[in-house]
């Protein structure tokens, strides 16, 4: 509950239990491609994320594709697989960023602090090392972070990036 908030007025609140039952599932839909669908990265993974992405920078040598093959098996391995043609697409945010999300099928936070997805009465906290698969048709926007930090996500996108 404290991850989810609800607009009231001109704030924002914890979901009442009411609420929090017509947001949430207790089984999977029949039609999973219209649910928002949150999942977490192994520690392995998100540790090969930051070492692929120092031995870019240091030797110029890190392979962002192949560590993008292996996160989509994993993904498949986990009953979520990324959509054909679907690429990944590294995305650092700062503070005067926008994310463009209508075309992005999940997000992964792989930063160190939470980010706030957020639709018109509702926000939702993605925590470091989670990822989300996105409803069909209703994309958040990402806040951007505050001053003098980052937002590091990976988008999974629906076609070219």
């Amino acid at each position: 509950m404290d991850r989810l908030l609800v607009a009231e007025g001109e704030s924002w609140r914890a979901p009442h239990e009411d609420e929090l039952d017509s947001l949430t599932l207790n089984k999977p839909p029949e039609d999973a491609a219209a649910c928002f669908c949150l999942f977490s990265v192994p520690a392995h993974i998100r540790t090969r994320f930051w070492a692929m992405l120092n031995e870019e920078a240091s030797a110029g040598t890190g392979d962002f594709d192949e560590f993008s093959d292996d996160l989509a098996q994993f993904l498949t391995f986990k009953e979520l697989p990324p959509p054909k043609n679907s690429v990944c697409e590294l995305l650092v945010q700062d503070a005067h960023g926008k994310v463009r999300t209508g075309d992005v099928w999940a997000l992964i936070n792989f930063g160190e602090e939470p980010i706030l997805l957020a639709w018109p009465q509702l926000h939702f906290r993605l925590v470091p090392g989670e990822g989300c698969r996105m409803t069909v048709g209703l994309p958040p926007e990402v806040v951007p972070p505050r001053k003098d930090e980052l937002n590091v996500l990976l988008a999974i996108r629906l076609g070219r990036a």
